[in-house]
């Protein structure tokens, strides 16, 4: 894997889950990262855990304030920023379409798809004046197919493949990467979520359902979901742009 040393790379969603994985990965292959999750506490805790090059802030990623304040945390403390990993994200209510009220799915599409939009326009003057960098947006197989129950979740992962499409086209030109890391099941707390709404009391049920449509036969690993964003941080991914990148253990092959 390519060095990230010197790299300035933003997290979102970075208390747990893909988001402190990557963070401490990059931070270990070289890179100082900016740590951001709704509450400071475990964010600041993953920071102080990683020492030097490490910060941690709340940031709520629908609010355009905070993730300017994400990026201006970024040039105070290192001076510039060459990524953001957009990796916030809500799994939201599992139940039927005509189920879904009007405030299930604006809170999915508030965190998931505006959530980016604006972390994307805040990032956009540092990446510029830094002469480029990569932008990563966790999306998932959900922004690729269809899963029934998911009709709120599955709509805005589409979205997101959609926006960094027409981003990747208008900013590569600036040498702005813009592409979408899309897991399938992982071994973390938003699929214990979904198995659990699926069928309450029977969340077990519904994970060797899902496990035996894997030809790996297991979830990934937020690591290894961690490694793939970290490659798209990376000069080794210098022409990676406008594409989606599946950490699935071969779900979508099928």
């Amino acid at each position: 894997m390519s060095s990230m040393k010197g790299k300035v790379i933003a997290i979102t969603g970075g208390a747990g889950g893909i988001g402190e994985a990557t963070a401490r990965m990059a931070h270990a292959e070289g890179a100082s990262v900016v740590i951001t999750d709704q509450k400071a506490g475990p964010v600041e805790a993953i920071a102080e855990s990683l020492g030097d090059g490490a910060v941690g802030l709340a940031v709520d990623v629908t609010r355009r304030e905070d993730n300017q304040r994400m990026v201006t945390a970024a040039l105070e403390h290192f001076s510039r920023l060459d990524g953001v990993f957009l990796n916030a994200g809500i799994e939201g209510e599992v139940g039927p379409f005509e189920s879904r009220a009007d405030a299930a799915w604006e809170k999915v599409f508030a965190v998931n798809v505006h959530g980016v939009r604006l972390g994307v326009e805040a990032a956009l003057p540092a990446l510029r004046q830094a002469g480029g960098g990569s932008v990563v947006i966790t999306s998932s197989i959900a922004g690729l197919r269809g899963l029934s129950g998911l009709s709120p979740y599955v709509s805005s992962k589409h979205a997101t493949v959609g926006m960094m499409r027409c981003l990747a086209a208008e900013l590569g030109p600036e040498g702005i990467r813009v592409n979408t890391l899309n897991p399938g099941p992982v071994e973390n707390r938003m699929m214990r979520s979904i198995e659990d709404q699926a069928n309450p009391s029977h969340g077990k049920e519904v994970k060797e359902s899902f496990t035996a449509r894997i030809p790996l036969g297991r979830y990934v690993t937020n690591e290894e979901c961690a490694a793939m964003a970290v490659f798209l941080f990376s000069d080794a991914a210098s022409g990676c742009n406008g594409n989606t990148y599946l950490v699935d253990g071969g779900f979508c092959a099928q």
